[in-house]
C-alpha cells in the first residue's frame, strides 16, 4: 500500500512539476519522504545560438569517477535597492529611448491637414482684401463686398448687379485643372444655381485658383483631355449662340457637367456666358503680394512703410475673416422680432464690407512724449503746509485753499497705491505727471498775467479747462488718471513751488 501510494503521488505531481517548470522555468525538487519545493532553475551556460550557426555540446566537468559533476545551484544576492537597480542605466547601455525619440516640436504633422485647411480659409479671406483693394482704387466697380453670401464673395456693382466669386486652393502638385476636377464642377453648379435663383442681378461668375489651368496644343491627339480644358471649353461654349450649337470635343464634357449638375441644358449655357478664369497669387506668397503689390495701389497708401503694409494687411484679412463668420456685434440683432422683417438684419449686415469706408490710410500710432527730467516731487515726504497756503491767498485765490489742500492729500494717497501696486513704472508716471500738468500751469501763467493783477482766479480758469479737456480727450498723455487727480498735482506742484499764481515772494519756513 506504501508502494502504490508512493507512485500514485508520482503520477500526480511530477507532471504538475513539469507544467510548471515550462511555465515559469521552474521545477520541483523531490527527494523521498520530502514534499515537493520549489526553486529557481539555474541559468542556462550554453543560450541558444543565433540562427544559422552550429549548436555546441556542453563540455563535460570530468570527475574522480568519470562522471560529471553536479552543478550546485545558483543563487541571487538580493538587490540593496531594486528602484535604483532597476532605475540605473549600466555603464556602456544605450541611452533610454527618451532621450533619443524626436522632439514633437520640431517634427511636422503631415497627417493632421489643420493647419493646411487654416491656410487655405486665410488665402481665401486675403482675395477678399485684393476685392477691397481692388474696388478703393477704382480697378472694380464695386461698392461692397458680401462675405460668405451666397459664394465665397459677392461683389455689389455700381449698376446694381453682382458679381460672384469661388475661391478654390489646390496643390500644384495635383495637377492644372480640368473641367472633370471635382472642385470646379461644384463651383459651376454654384454658379448655376446663383444664376437660376436670381437671375439678371447676376453679373460675371469668377472662379479664382493658385493653380494654373490646363492647356494643350492644337495637334493633341487625346480627344477628352483636349474638351476637358477649362479655357478652351469657356472660349467655345461662350462663342455658342445656344447649347446646341456646341460642337465636339467640347459637347461631352458639356453633357457631363450637365448630368453632375442637375440641371436643364439652357440653365448651364447662361451660366457658363457669364464665367471668367482668374489666376489668383500664389499659395506660398499671397501675403506679402496682397500686402505689397495690392495695398498700396489705394489712394494715399503707396508712402507707406513695408511694415506699415504687412500689419494693415493682417488687420485686414482679420475683418474679412469676422465677416464670413455667423459672429454679430450688433445688438440690433435682439430687437429684430419686433419689426416686420423686410430690412436688412444685423446679421446679414455683419456680412457687408464698404470698401470706402474701410480702406482709408491706416493713421500710425506714435508714440507718446518722454519725459527726461526727473521727477521733483517726493510722494509720501513731509511738507510746509503754509507754503499752498500763502502762494494761493497771494494769488487772491483764498477761497481754494481748503479745496487744494483736501485735494492734495487725496492724490498724494492715490499715487502711493499707484506706486505700490506698479513700483517699476512709479518714476515714469510721476515724471509726466509733473510735466505735463506743470507744462500747461506754465502756459496759463503767461497767458494769465498779460492782462495785468491780480490774475490768479484767471489762471486757475484756464488750468481747469485745459486739464479737464486733457483727461477727457487726451488721456494718455497723463496715463489716463483722472481730472481730480490732475488738480491734486497742481496742488502739489505749488507746494513744491513749481507753480506760482501771483508774482513769487519769499515764504517763511515753520519755525523748527
Amino acid at each position: 500500500m506504501k508502494v502504490s501510494s508512493l507512485w500514485a503521488d508520482s503520477l500526480v505531481v511530477w507532471p504538475r512539476a513539469f507544467l510548471v517548470k515550462i511555465l515559469f522555468g521552474r521545477r520541483f525538487v523531490r527527494h523521498p519522504g520530502v514534499r515537493p519545493t520549489l526553486r529557481m532553475s539555474n541559468p542556462n551556460p550554453n543560450p541558444l545560438n543565433k540562427r544559422g550557426s552550429k549548436a555546441k555540446a556542453p563540455a563535460a566537468s570530468p570527475s574522480a569517477n568519470g562522471q560529471p559533476l553536479p552543478t550546485p545551484p545558483v543563487t541571487q544576492a538580493p538587490l540593496a535597492n531594486p528602484v535604483l537597480a532597476t532605475a540605473a542605466t549600466p555603464v556602456g547601455q544605450p541611452p533610454t529611448p527618451a532621450a533619443t525619440s524626436p522632439d514633437p516640436a520640431l517634427t511636422p504633422d503631415k497627417a493632421d491637414p489643420g493647419d493646411q485647411t487654416g491656410r487655405n480659409f486665410r488665402y481665401q479671406h486675403a482675395y477678399g482684401v485684393i476685392l477691397l483693394a481692388a474696388s478703393a482704387s477704382g480697378t472694380r466697380p464695386y461698392t461692397s463686398i458680401w462675405c460668405e453670401q451666397h459664394e465665397d464673395f459677392l461683389a455689389e456693382r455700381q449698376d446694381g448687379r453682382y458679381d460672384g466669386y469661388q475661391i478654390k486652393t489646390s496643390r500644384p502638385e495635383n495637377g492644372a485643372w480640368r473641367m472633370n476636377d471635382d472642385d470646379l464642377v461644384k463651383s459651376v453648379r454654384r454658379f448655376v444655381s446663383l444664376v437660376k435663383k436670381f437671375g439678371d442681378r447676376i453679373g460675371q461668375l469668377y472662379f479664382v485658383s493658385n493653380t494654373e489651368y490646363d492647356q494643350v496644343t492644337a495637334d493633341n491627339k487625346d480627344e477628352k483631355r483636349r474638351g476637358r480644358q477649362p479655357l478652351a471649353f469657356l472660349t467655345h461654349v461662350k462663342a455658342c449662340p445656344d447649347h446646341t450649337a456646341i460642337k465636339d470635343p467640347f459637347l461631352s464634357v458639356f453633357s457631363e457637367l450637365q448630368a453632375a449638375c442637375g440641371c436643364v441644358a439652357t440653365e448651364l449655357h447662361d451660366a457658363i456666358k457669364r464665367m471668367e478664369l482668374v489666376p489668383g497669387p500664389s499659395r506660398d506668397s499671397f501675403h506679402p503680394v496682397v500686402a505689397h503689390q495690392h495695398l498700396p495701389t489705394v489712394p494715399g497708401c503707396a508712402g507707406l512703410s513695408a511694415a506699415e503694409l504687412a500689419a494693415w494687411c493682417d488687420r485686414l484679412i482679420a475683418t474679412v475673416c469676422a465677416c464670413s463668420s455667423l459672429a454679430v456685434n450688433d445688438p440690433l440683432r435682439h430687437l429684430e422680432p419686433l419689426f416686420d422683417g423686410t430690412g436688412l438684419s444685423a446679421a446679414m449686415a455683419a456680412k457687408r464690407l464698404r470698401p470706402a469706408e474701410l480702406m482709408l490710410r491706416p493713421t500710425p500710432e506714435a508714440r507718446p512724449f518722454e519725459f527726461t527730467e526727473p521727477p521733483t516731487i517726493d510722494i509720501g515726504t513731509a511738507r510746509n503746509p503754509n507754503v499752498l497756503k500763502a502762494k494761493l491767498e497771494g494769488g487772491d485765490l483764498k477761497d481754494h485753499v481748503d479745496f487744494l489742500s483736501q485735494r492734495e492729500r487725496d492724490t498724494e494717497r492715490h499715487l502711493m497705491a499707484e506706486i505700490l501696486r506698479k513700483p517699476e513704472k512709479s518714476q515714469a508716471l510721476l515724471r509726466r505727471l509733473q510735466e505735463v500738468v506743470g507744462g500747461e500751469c506754465s502756459e496759463a501763467h503767461l497767458r494769465a498775467r498779460v492782462a495785468g493783477q491780480p490774475y490768479g482766479p484767471r489762471m486757475m480758469i484756464d488750468v481747469q479747462d485745459r486739464l479737464r479737456r486733457i483727461a477727457k480727450e487726451e488721456p494718455a498723455r497723463v496715463a489716463h488718471q483722472s481730472y481730480d487727480c490732475l488738480i491734486g498735482m497742481v496742488a502739489l506742484l505749488t507746494s513744491a513751488c513749481r507753480v506760482w499764481w501771483c508774482p513769487e515772494f519769499p515764504i517763511q519756513e515753520p519755525a523748527a
